[in-house]
């Protein structure tokens, strides 16, 4: 064989075998390539988290409501201990007829009076002058006791054996006692009735029907 074309055929196999080559290392670098970024698209699913309760505020058990028995104190000047409040109109139903009378005469001397007004509460029967509290009856013990705006040292300690109870709030407006349990201390308590309706310049009604004020007390209670 000439050794030109002998030489001819060597390159030209040898430049064949060198790009096989070239192709084989180009496409194993392709698939690398690929493989690599398959890898990278993959989404990373992060790992589930366990939730954790949030820990409960203990808290403490509400304290079960005393129920209190409603009393009413005594007063204190007179050494009385708290006792189970029983309603003005029951206390003085529960006393004798005499005393009844007493408070039935009491009763309608003021409502004979103008702008006199009488209200009946678990405490006694009020009487006002307009808004002014000017008397006011209760019960103690087995005593109808009648208080009056009036002044203690304006009248004699012997003849109505009157207690200054002005030092307690709730007779503050009204702080002479006398306690109303015989005819004389009825024909004393009747007469400081009238000092107050001349202290206060009373008017007596033109009109006047007398009412029964214990029967009056009895549909309170029924």
């Amino acid at each position: 064989m000439n050794p030109w074309i002998k030489a001819l055929l060597c390159i030209t196999v040898a430049v064949v075998i060198l790009l096989i080559d070239y192709l084989v290392i180009k496409s194993r670098s392709a698939k690398g390539k690929l493989f690599v970024e398959e890898e990278d698209a993959v989404e990373e699913v992060p790992a589930p988290v366990e939730e954790v309760p949030a820990p409960v505020e203990e808290t403490a058990e509400e304290a079960p409501v005393e129920v209190v028995e409603e009393v009413a104190v005594a007063d204190v000047n007179e050494g009385i201990d708290v006792a189970k409040r029983v309603a003005f109109a029951e206390k003085l139903l529960g006393l004798d007829e005499k005393v009844h009378g007493y408070y039935d005469a009491i009763y309608n001397k003021f409502i004979s009076l103008r702008k006199i007004n009488p209200r009946v509460s678990t405490k006694g029967v009020s009487f006002r002058l307009g808004r002014k509290l000017v008397a006011r009856l209760t019960i103690r013990g087995k005593t109808m006791r009648l208080h009056l705006a009036l002044d203690c040292n304006a009248f004699d300690q012997k003849i109505y054996f009157q207690k200054d109870m002005g030092d307690v709030k709730s007779y503050a407006e009204i702080p002479m006692m006398v306690k109303v349990r015989s005819d004389r201390g009825f024909k004393n308590a009747m007469k400081l009735v009238d000092a107050l309706i001349e202290k206060e310049a009373i008017e007596a009604k033109t009109r006047y029907n007398a009412v029964n004020a214990v029967s009056n007390l009895k549909d309170t209670i029924a």
